[in-house]
């Protein structure tokens, strides 16, 4: 063998071992990029080509490290079932931002209400009354939460404002504002848990808070009749 050759062998048998060398290290990288921790007041639900691996509860993995096969054969999906989250319903309140609110810099109103802009609630006694809620709710039920729904945050805001109109309907204006807001929160609290148990979204309420006022163009005359 002359020289050119024996050092084209050469050649070829360095590249080999380079070659070995970076698919052992994409060999490592793949199987590494499958590790994920999962952490405290979360859960975890693997896909294997989409379809969750298990049924009910053996679905769901707990808190530590845990594998998958690197995307698209399995991927996962992490659900904070601790965490409190929060919806609020706006269905009800004329056009403002929450920032004119903390400023104190709210339009002021105009002579009639907006449909387009203004939200209202219908009372009981053929009144209209601005009203807003605010939920704060966790997952009870990851997987119902993930994949019954495309999308549950969402499901639980409409049931939050179906609440507020239904409540509103059945209490007149005075109890809704003045005489019974307790009573007018409760309804609407009761109202939502329905709404959820029925549609089966694998949530729990916390809290709901419901904030009550006469439409901004009448509030001298309400302060008037009180």
């Amino acid at each position: 063998m002359d020289s050119g050759s024996q050092a084209l062998s050469e050649a070829l048998r360095s590249s080999f071992v380079v070659v070995r060398f970076v698919m052992l290290v994409l060999v490592v990288v793949f199987f590494v990029s499958g590790i994920f921790t999962v952490r405290e007041g979360e859960r975890a639900i693997k896909l294997r080509f989409g379809k969750p691996m298990g049924q009910g509860e053996q679905a769901l993995l707990g808190p530590g490290l845990h594998w998958s096969w690197p995307y698209p054969i399995e991927e996962f999906r992490k659900i904070p079932i601790s965490a409190v989250q929060t919806v609020e319903s706006t269905v009800g309140w004329y056009m403002t931002t929450r920032e004119q609110e903390l400023a104190g810099t709210e339009p002021p109103p105009n002579p009639s209400l907006n449909p387009v802009a203004d939200g209202y609630l219908l009372t009981a006694d053929g009144n209209i009354i601005h009203s807003r809620a605010s939920v704060q709710f966790r997952i009870s039920d990851p997987i119902n939460y993930v994949f019954d729904f495309s999308s549950a945050s969402n499901a639980v805001q409409n049931a939050v404002d179906n609440a507020l109109l239904w409540a509103a309907s059945r209490f007149t204006v005075d109890q809704a504002i003045r005489q019974d807001q307790i009573g007018f929160r409760d309804a609407v609290w009761r109202r939502l848990e329905t709404l959820l148990r029925e549609q089966n979204l694998g949530v729990t309420v916390e809290q709901c808070s419901v904030r009550s006022i006469p439409p901004r163009q009448l509030r001298d005359a309400f302060e008037n009749v009180l």
